[in-house]
This record gives structure tokens, C-alpha cells and sequence, in this order.
């Protein structure tokens, strides 16, 4: 078995070709290289799904304390870094052959840093959840008080948040997979259209006679910065979506995020301009809160945006809830949370994030912190820290024969799906891999070529594969000004997450 060559075709026993289902051709995209089927548009409009969301709401808000221009400006500039970012990790993940977030920082932290991006999903997907009960919170019970004020209590904001938090919200959250929310993530999308649809047709009946000012610089530049980041933070989602790429060649993947980055800057800047046109200085961080509650069109934008929330939050606990359970070892790669383990969990992480969102009233406020120490960290310092250290993995394999005489990386690590689950396989776990012939038909040639060093396939497309395709490496080799832009990352999201940090906790005092 040791003597058989990864990749080619042993003599005896004939393989037999096995034609793979759907199910398990999902299996194997959601895992591995070689296996996309996805255009670059494609990816690239699920990439700005996973970017445009409840957030923009507060871009206006954004725009108005960081001055007009330097707003406008400083959205480019965090919105080419965000795109940076996301390329940044993908290299990285391809130098060692990792296409999971966690495995790729536990790669570059040891457990510690695993057990970090764990706390760093926490924050980002919790803090998600805080805000979407905010936003909650300021729609439904304006909504009651005008329409049912016969029942005063509606109208209290507390009363609100615990009755549909534990009678709507809870439910949706009981279920271990994430997929029992398609169907309701369906209706929660289709909501957004009329979100902002509403706004943007109500907006400029409630512009001033008088001309807003285009300020060049405004009083909080630094809490912008956060908010702004948190709105353009996709970077969790990276490196599966790049897995369903059809060709998984670097330079598609730089201009699958261009094209993403450039759609999701346009949307959400256009909507953060014609909210601070009309309503200047004085926008609040939830835009609706600049409407008057009696107007039937804004409402019926207010109550979508009430049962949007309902739905979405879940979105943000369930990956909060799968990392305290991964953090605490209740999940591993061989074993699933108890049903007391599971339910635990999900009570206590429930309440704490219900008891937050009942206790902060400011939208801007969970903006700034969140998108200060989080977004920061996923958009920026972590996939630049990535895509330096390496570096070193990078050169390691090119300066050894491991690459002409075995098919991975020397300092391969990764996670390899069965039909049945996943497996993490060391290298000299691999060299004992017998390998198995699938039909790849109906896979990129493209792509499976250029990583066929990371997938167990004898053959692509019908042709052979004897060593792989050294052209791959070469598109990831460092440069000298992709190095300096990656430094210059790190530096960017430290000083954002400081600054911002500060100004979020100086404007709560």
C-alpha cells in the first residue's frame, strides 16, 4: 500500500469507477478543492448576501460622524482592505492546504488560536444577534403603540423583547442544524427589498428646506471605522464559498471579491448617502428612528423589518452556539453535543444575549464594539497574519523534493471527507490512503487540476494525474507587495480596533 503513488493508478486491483451522487458531490465541495461548480458571479452574489444585511442600517449613521467626504472615503478604503482580506485568506489556506477558518488559525496559533477564532465568532455572530433584538426592539413596540394602543403594555419595550424573544425566537433555535432555517431565511431575504424600498422612497419627503452640509470631517471618524467595518465583514463565510468555486484559480478568486466588494460597497453606500442627504447630522444609528411613526408606508418597511429580525437572529446564535460548544469540547470531530449539552447551551446563550439586548439601547454603540473587535480581527489582522506565516510553508515546500516526489505539501494539514463525515489525516496518514477513482465528469477540469495535489481522485476529466501542477504554487508565491500590504494590514485593524474601541466606550460613558 505504502509503494502506491498518490494520484496515479495502481496496477492491481483494477478500481472500480464510482459515480457520485448529489448528496455526496455537496459532501466533497463543502470540504475539499476540486469539486466547484459555481461561476464567479455566482459566488460572488453569495458572498454579498453574507455582506448586505441589517447593517447598512447604520451606515447613514456612519456617514454623519465621520463627515460626508471622509466618510465616502474612508468606505472605499475599508471596503479594499475587507476584499484584500478575503484574498489574503484564501492563499493562505491554499499554501497548506487548510479551507477551514478555525484549522487555518489553529495552524497559525496553535490550540490557543483555535479556541480565539472560537471567542472571535462569539463576538461577531453574537453581537449580530444583539443588534438584529435592538433593531427588534425599536420597530414592534412603536408598531403597537400606534396601531393597538388599546393594550398599552405592547408598547413597552422590555415586555416586547422577552414575549417575542421567548415565544418566536427561542423555537427557531432549538434545532441542532442550521438548515432547518432555510425556509424561514427565505421569507427573511425576501423582506430586505422592502426595507429599503421604503426608505428609499420616504427619505426625501423628510429632507430640510434647507441644504444639508457636506462636511468634510466629522466628530467621530474613528467609531465610523467600526461600524463600517462590521458592515462590510464577510470573512467567516470566505473559504467555503471559494471551495464552490468552479475555477479555484487565485486570480479567479481575486476577481470573484472584487466584483462581490465592489457590488456590496455600491448597495450599501448608496443607501448611506440618500439616508444622511436627508437627514444630516442629526440620523440616528437605527434609520428608521428618523421616521414618524404614523407613516403607513414606513411602517409597513418597520414591520418588515420586525419579522426579518425575528428570523435572522437565529443565524447569528446558531454559529455562537456551535463555537462555545466546540470551545468547551462538547463537539468535536468524532462526537456531537448530548441533547443535555445541546439544550443547555442554547437556554443560557439565549438568555445572556436577550438580557444584553434588553439592558443596550444604542444601536451605534454594538456597532462600534463589535465591528472594533471583531470585525477588525476576521476581515483584517488574522487573514494578513495568515498570509505572512505562510510564508514560510510556501518556500519550505518549494526548496524541498516534496513537491516533485509526493502529491501535498510537506506541511500539508487538513480535513478530508468520507461519504459519511470528515476525517483529519496527518501526511503519513496520507501516504497510507489507498486511493479511490471517482467520476469527475462534471467537475472543473480547471480546478481540480489546479489542486489535484489536495484531492484523492485518480483520475480528472479521464486523464491521469502523475504529480500536480507546480503552476498553482507559483500563483502563491509572496511578493514584496503583498507582503508590505499585509503588514500594513495588521497595523490598520490594531489601530481601528483600538480607536474604535475608545470612541465606542467614551460616547456609552
Amino acid at each position: 500500500m505504502s509503494n502506491i503513488n498518490y494520484g496515479s493508478i495502481p496496477s492491481s486491483p483494477p478500481l472500480k469507477t464510482h459515480h457520485l451522487t448529489a448528496a455526496e458531490r455537496d459532501l466533497l465541495q463543502a470540504d475539499r478543492p476540486g469539486y466547484g461548480s459555481r461561476t464567479r458571479t455566482e459566488v460572488a452574489f453569495n458572498l454579498v448576501n453574507a455582506t448586505v444585511g441589517a447593517g447598512i442600517i447604520g451606515l447613514p449613521f456612519a456617514i454623519a460622524h465621520a463627515g460626508f467626504f471622509t466618510g465616502i472615503a474612508a468606505s472605499i478604503v475599508v471596503a479594499a482592505l475587507a476584499q484584500m482580506g478575503l484574498y489574503m485568506l484564501v492563499i493562505a489556506g491554499q499554501r497548506v492546504g487548510s479551507y477551514k477558518y478555525a484549522l487555518l488559525v489553529e495552524h497559525l496559533l496553535g490550540r490557543p488560536g483555535y479556541h480565539f477564532l472560537n471567542f472571535m465568532i462569539c463576538v461577531q455572530a453574537g453581537g449580530g444577534a444583539v443588534s438584529y433584538f435592538i433593531l427588534l426592539g425599536d420597530s414592534l413596540p412603536m408598531l403597537f403603540e400606534r396601531y393597538l394602543p388599546q393594550f398599552p403594555i405592547l408598547g413597552d419595550r422590555t415586555f416586547i423583547l422577552l414575549i417575542v424573544g421567548i415565544a418566536c425566537v427561542l423555537p427557531l433555535n432549538m434545532s441542532r442544524s442550521i438548515g432547518s432555517l432555510a425556509r424561514w431565511s427565505i421569507i427573511s431575504v425576501a423582506c430586505l427589498p422592502i426595507i429599503l424600498l421604503t426608505i428609499l422612497i420616504r427619505a426625501p419627503a423628510y429632507a430640510p428646506d434647507e441644504r444639508i452640509p457636506l462636511e468634510w470631517v466629522g466628530t467621530d471618524v474613528f467609531g465610523a471605522l467600526g461600524i463600517m467595518a462590521f458592515a462590510f465583514t464577510c470573512h467567516q463565510v470566505a473559504l467555503p464559498n471559494f471551495l464552490t468555486l468552479e475555477n479555484q484559480s487565485t486570480h479567479s478568486w481575486k476577481m470573484t471579491t472584487i466584483l462581490s466588494t465592489g457590488i456590496s460597497w455600491l448597495i450599501s453606500m448608496t443607501f448611506a448617502i440618500i439616508g444622511y442627504l436627508c437627514f444630516g447630522s442629526k440620523v440616528q444609528s437605527n434609520l428608521f428612528m428618523n421616521f414618524a411613526s404614523d407613516d403607513p408606508l414606513i411602517n409597513v418597511g418597520r414591520f418588515a423589518l420586525s419579522v426579518s429580525m425575528i428570523l435572522t437572529i437565529p443565524m447569528g446564535i446558531f454559529p455562537t452556539r456551535e463555537a462555545i460548544q466546540k470551545s468547551l469540547g462538547f463537539e468535536t470531530a468524532s462526537k456531537q453535543p448530548t441533547s443535555k449539552q445541546h439544550y443547555t447551551v442554547t437556554f443560557v446563550l439565549f438568555a445572556v444575549i436577550l438580557g444584553i439586548s434588553i439592558a443596550v439601547r444604542s444601536l451605534g454603540t454594538v456597532y462600534s464594539i463589535v465591528g472594533g473587535f471583531s470585525a477588525t480581527t476576521l476581515a483584517y489582522i488574522l487573514p494578513a497574519a495568515s498570509y505572512l506565516v505562510t510564508r514560510s510553508v510556501y518556500y519550505k515546500n518549494m526548496s524541498s523534493q516534496s513537491i516533485l516526489n509526493s502529491s501535498q505539501p510537506k506541511n500539508f494539514i487538513g480535513v478530508f471527507p468520507t461519504l459519511t463525515g470528515s476525517t483529519t489525516l496527518t501526511p503519513d496518514e496520507n501516504d497510507l490512503k489507498a486511493p479511490l477513482s471517482w467520476d469527475t465528469a462534471s467537475c472543473s477540469s480547471s480546478s481540480a487540476r489546479h489542486l489535484a495535489f489536495d484531492d484523492d481522485v485518480a483520475t480528472v476529466d479521464g486523464e491521469e494525474i502523475n504529480e500536480p501542477d507546480l503552476g498553482m504554487y507559483t500563483s502563491l508565491k509572496p511578493t514584496l507587495l503583498m507582503d508590505i500590504a499585509a503588514g500594513l494590514l495588521i497595523v490598520w485593524g490594531f489601530g481601528v480596533m483600538f480607536l474604535s474601541l475608545s470612541s465606542a466606550f467614551q460616547g456609552s460613558n
